[in-house]
Order: C-alpha cells, then sequence, then structure tokens
C-alpha cells in the first residue's frame, strides 16, 4: 500500500470520544471511519461490504487480532482513498460490527495500522482536523522516538505517572480514557476506586475503577490532577494481553495535536489548550 498524494486534511467527529474520518472505498463514498491507532487492520463492516457488492474471499475465515482479535474474521481486497489521497488495494478486514461492538452506530468501518503506517498522521480534537499524507521530511517539531510494543502493531509512547517512570503505554486514538493495568497501578501505588459503569469490549463487560494522578507526561507533553481507568486489558480485548502498563487516550491526546510519523518511528505533542 503506498500513499500516492503529498497530503490531505478533513474535518472529522467526535462522537462517544472516538475520532471519525471520511474515507472512500473503491471510489465510492465518503464513509464514517473510526481511526483507530490500537487496530491492526483496516476494516469494512460486514454491511458496507454488502452495499459495495465487495466480494469476500472464499475460505478466508481466519481469527483475527487488533480489532477483531479472537473473531471470526472475512478478508477481502479493497483501495481505501481520503479525499485526493488514494493507496494500492490491498488487503481489508471483513467485520460484522454491528454484532461485534455495541457502540458500533453509524461506524462503517476502522482506519488501522495497514493504511496508517506508511504515512505521517496529524490528529487535533481541538480544531477537529486530521491530516495524512507522506511528507518529503516531516515538520520541525520536538519529535520523540517510538518502539512497537512487542513487535506488534502497538505504538509504544514513553510514560511517566506521578514523576516515576517512563513506562511503554500504547498510544490508542480507540480509547476513550487512559488506562492503567492493576498491576502498574499497584507498582506506582495508586489507589483504585470502583466507580457505575462497565467497560465494554471484545472480551466482555468488566467494572470500571478509576484512580487519581497528580501528574502525566508523555515526552514534553503533560496534564495535571487527572483520573485514569484501572483495568485488567486481557479481560476486554485479545489485543489487551499485549499491553503490560496502559493506555494513552481520549482524555489525555485531546489537549494536544497528536502527531505519529510511522516511517521514521517517532512521535510529537502540540500543547492546544491556550490556542
Amino acid at each position: 500500500m503506498v500513499c500516492k498524494f503529498m497530503e490531505i486534511e478533513v474535518d472529522i467527529e467526535i462522537g462517544m470520544q472516538h475520532v471519525k474520518v471520511p474515507v472512500s472505498v473503491n471510489g465510492q463514498g465518503p464513509f464514517s471511519f473510526t481511526l483507530d491507532t490500537g487496530a491492526s487492520v483496516t476494516t469494512l463492516s460486514k454491511k458496507l461490504t454488502e452495499q459495495l457488492g465487495i466480494s469476500t474471499r472464499k475460505g478466508s475465515k481466519s481469527e483475527a487480532h487488533g480489532v477483531g482479535g479472537g473473531i471470526p474474521t472475512k478478508y477481502a481486497d479493497a483501495e481505501i482513498s481520503m479525499g485526493s489521497l488514494k493507496f494500492d488495494k490491498d488487503e481489508v478486514y471483513v467485520l460484522d460490527l454491528d454484532a461485534i461492538l455495541r457502540d458500533a452506530g453509524n461506524r462503517e468501518g476502522v482506519l488501522g495500522y495497514t493504511t496508517l503506517k506508511h504515512c505521517t498522521m496529524s490528529l487535533s480534537y481541538k480544531r477537529q482536523r486530521f491530516k495524512l499524507g507522506r511528507e518529503n521530511s516531516p515538520r520541525n517539531l520536538n519529535w520523540s522516538p517510538f518502539d512497537y510494543i512487542k513487535d506488534s502493531h502497538l505504538v509504544g509512547l514513553p510514560v511517566y505517572i506521578n514523576g516515576k517512570g517512563p513506562y511503554d503505554f500504547v498510544l490508542d486514538t480507540g480509547a476513550g480514557n487512559t488506562v492503567v493495568t492493576p498491576e502498574m497501578a499497584a507498582r506506582i501505588g495508586l489507589e483504585s476506586k470502583p466507580v457505575h459503569g462497565i467497560a465494554r469490549g471484545l472480551g466482555g463487560d468488566v467494572q470500571l475503577e478509576l484512580a487519581s494522578v497528580d501528574a502525566l507526561s508523555v515526552g514534553a507533553a503533560k496534564i495535571s490532577h487527572s483520573q485514569v481507568v484501572v483495568l485488567d486489558l486481557s479481560e476486554v480485548s485479545p489485543k489487551g494481553k499485549l499491553i503490560e502498563n496502559g493506555i494513552i487516550g481520549y482524555d489525555f491526546l485531546k489537549n494536544f495535536e497528536t502527531v505519529i510519523d510511522y516511517p521514521n518511528k517517532q512521535f510529537s505533542f502540540i500543547d492546544e489548550r491556550s490556542s
């Protein structure tokens, strides 16, 4: 899959703390896709493939990981595009998102790692803008390197909590909250308390617990006096088994323009709270 144009910038929608971007499939659309840096593969809903007449491969059922981890998944070939930015036809997952995700809403697909990995992406919740493209030279930003978690597709960032760290956390635009695993909470002395509500994922429902954090920082980006969800991620998603420490999600990311340069394995956060 190769970026054929320099860069596009599109408006986004933010619903249920998830980012929705306009994506065209095989030249038709655009359709509402969820931007999910935690998803391993760009995914089409079963309903959308039927609407567009896209055929899945015969005998293509398997166990998918990431967005569809642990569930039967079919494969198809599709050309993904956003505005003038087009990608070569490549393999996508096909999942019944309505049956799998109870908050699927009008989600017609998921924009995941197999599309994002070739490009630099920029996400601003405040300006509700998303950029994606291949730049000849990335912007002159305060870049920091990232590593993939356990050789997966998951972008790992160095996180400090209350001055302790760094600990590898996953950058996940598909997560509504920043999450700390119970083991990590115990390690750094965070006390969590049950709250009304549940976390819903592919693995089922889990009771929510919250903990207060005085300071949470990733590189030069920092927020103070926040709350994190304390959650056993392996109970809500198969990909959670890869995550030892936690996830950086919406409640942190909403304060910054998030820039990920996938080809050069670097990231930057631009503070937008005073702009």
